[in-house]
């Protein structure tokens, strides 16, 4: 190739790769040693990480250092980095964690390196964006080794949401358990909890008003539940008990601030009232101190009850 024809072939290479590119890369389109040396010393490009470098046009990003990162040790994202390329909602930026095959170790500043103890990685391996990772199901059986069960719960709840197979994610971390801290303890457990039984809630704010109920021992109520209007009208409420036509609203910000979302729920409120139903707002606060909360839904239950007499029986 000329040197215009080997520097333009490489750019092009780059920009599916997050701007960057290997020294195997260059040396294949006919750009040596001595020239990148130079381009170097030029500030054409930057080395980003070892064998890999960058051209300085393109600005450094969170996946352009994983995609260095796994072609710098030959490794796949994994753990949180990799949770966060499955999840496309993802804003939290995690610490770039990559794992390797087993009779490798290699130190890279700024990244967390995990080694892979199964005899065949490529089984639990796919590519998202680009970047050779951990598949969904050995990502959240992983997870736990660096994160809360909380937190696994949470990013399970998510991927199910996403479409995941739970049957998947089950025979997954199955064959990958391993005694001690191989993480996939916390997401067995998660997998055995009786409470996550029945219809899988539409946020992890649902996720956890459910359990505060259950703890408070009130009745259990119907998830995604939807009710018809007189005007003809469907709306669909977080949590319902439709005996005692009462609903109750996870108010989170994503799903219920602003103008126009507040405007809607009030129109949607008006006609459910006008129906009969009763429509409560469990707030992010009234979670974190749920007893100035749970005494007033079983309250407003009790008076439902006491209000319908036989029609809730």
């Amino acid at each position: 190739m000329l040197n215009n024809d080997a520097w333009r072939a490489v750019a092009e290479l780059a920009a599916s790769q997050h701007g960057c590119f290997t020294n195997q890369q260059a040396a294949h389109n006919g750009i040596g040693r001595r020239r990148l040396d130079r381009a170097l010393g030029e500030g054409v490009v930057v080395r980003e990480m070892p064998r890999i470098l960058r051209f300085a046009g393109a600005p450094p990003t969170w996946r352009g250092r994983l995609w260095a990162a796994t072609h710098s040790s030959d490794g796949w994202a994994s753990h949180r980095s990799a949770e966060r390329l499955h999840d496309p909602d993802a804003v939290v930026v995690p610490p770039l964690e990559i794992t390797v095959a087993r009779g490798r170790m290699p130190s890279i500043d700024g990244v967390v390196v995990h080694r892979w103890s199964e005899p065949e990685p490529a089984l639990d391996q796919t590519i998202v964006d680009g970047i050779p990772c951990t598949t969904v199901a050995a990502t959240l059986a992983q997870l736990g080794a660096v994160v809360s069960q909380t937190a696994v719960e949470q990013s399970l709840d998510d991927a199910l949401r996403r479409g995941a197979s739970l049957r998947w994610i089950q025979e997954t971390v199955e064959r990958l358990h391993r005694p001690g801290p191989s993480g996939t303890g916390k997401l067995m457990r998660i997998l055995a909890d009786e409470r996550r039984s029945g219809r899988l809630p539409d946020s992890w704010f649902e996720r956890l008003v459910q359990r505060i109920l259950l703890a408070a021992d009130i009745p259990s109520p119907a998830l995604q539940h939807q009710v018809r209007t007189d005007s003809g009208s469907t709306y669909r409420l977080d949590l319902a008990w439709p005996e005692l036509k009462v609903g109750l609203e996870c108010h989170s910000r994503r799903y219920h601030f602003g103008p126009l979302k507040e405007a809607a729920d009030h129109r949607r409120d008006l006609e459910l009232a006008a129906t009969g139903w009763e429509v409560l707002y469990m707030t992010w606060e009234h979670r974190r101190h749920p007893a100035t909360f749970v005494p007033l839904l079983a309250g407003t239950l009790a008076t439902r009850f006491r209000q319908l007499g036989p029609l809730a029986a």
